[in-house]
């Protein structure tokens, strides 16, 4: 029963004193868990056996990364964009250890996203703009749209022909890729759509919605399958597992719940002190990392956890 899958596994707190936790990403081999948060700069840690909790300071990416994403490609495992909120994106590459390059963005960077091939990586602003680059050649964008609306995530399906948007009045916008023509309005959520995942089966898509639901949809006809009201308070996160068995979601209500992904059936939750403002799952196992914002009011500290096999 897939209530039973995570009964033996256990958190696993990491080192961590950078303040709240903006974002966290997982290398494509699994190797590296990298975390960015509101204090000091960009940590990462090498989870070999047996772990490692001190990690290591990027230092050279500064103390304002906001958002970051691991190319999801295994030629490529070694990159790390790491987009800044002062209108730039890092290139961090991981075998010199130093940033490769340094692009410049056209607004106040709020989501990162790669295509799965790792071809492409786009970044969306607060001043509704887009910019997509070549990872070939970054050094212009190949993309540069201004949008109708404020984005508030991104994503491509898997076979990257398509690219998702959402937005602050609950829709999904769906866009052919390359051509950039917009195929369909998706009406996810009746306040801010928050955030969105696929399937890596590349059978549904999750939506996360201020409306205090999670929408799960038909990836062939962008149908409605189910939707789930297990929450008190606005979404602000949603991620499939790599099998795409499970989705973690995270809302205001200082939970992190577990879902089958096909019968929605709530299978695990992990019930947290602060806002939890990052989760990402392990590109290989049942392993879930999440990041708190930490609470001054409380003395509760923000803190980077694995939720993972014992």
């Amino acid at each position: 029963m897939a209530a039973n899958t995570f009964q033996n596994h256990k958190e696993t707190k990491m080192h961590w004193e950078q303040g709240a936790i903006y974002d966290l990403s997982w290398s494509s081999d699994g190797g590296l868990l990298t975390a960015a948060g509101a204090k000091g700069p960009v940590r990462s840690w090498r989870l070999e056996r047996g772990g490692h909790k001190e990690g290591e300071e990027l230092k050279e990416l500064g103390n304002d990364i906001e958002r970051l994403a691991w190319c999801p490609a295994l030629q490529h495992t070694h990159t790390l964009a790491a987009a800044s909120y002062e209108k730039c994106v890092f290139l961090w590459d991981q075998r010199a250890n130093s940033v490769s390059t340094k692009l410049a963005t056209s607004g106040l960077n709020s989501d990162i996203c790669w295509s799965p091939s790792g071809k492409y990586f786009a970044v969306v602003n607060r001043e509704e703009g887009l910019e997509i680059f070549d990872i070939a050649s970054p050094q212009s964008p190949v993309v540069v749209a201004e949008l109708d609306e404020v984005v508030c995530s991104i994503k491509w399906d898997v076979s990257e022909s398509l690219l998702f948007m959402t937005t602050l009045h609950g829709s999904v916008e769906v866009y052919a890729w390359p051509s950039m023509e917009h195929l369909t309005t998706i009406p996810a959520h009746t306040a801010s759509c928050n955030a969105i995942a696929i399937d890596p089966r590349s059978k549904l898509l999750a939506t996360g919605g201020a409306d205090a639901t999670m929408g799960i949809w038909s990836t062939d006809d962008f149908s409605i399958v189910r939707t789930i009201d297990d929450y008190e308070s606005p979404l602000l996160l949603v991620n499939f597992s790599s099998d795409g068995r499970f989705i973690a979601s995270a809302s205001d209500d200082f939970a992190v719940r577990l879902h089958d992904s096909f019968s929605g059936e709530l299978v695990h939750q992990l019930n947290v002190t602060s806002l939890t403002t990052a989760l990402e799952w392990h590109p290989r196992n049942l392993a879930l990392a999440y990041g708190s914002a930490g609470s001054v009011k409380t003395s509760v500290k923000s803190t980077v956890t694995i939720f993972l096999k014992s």
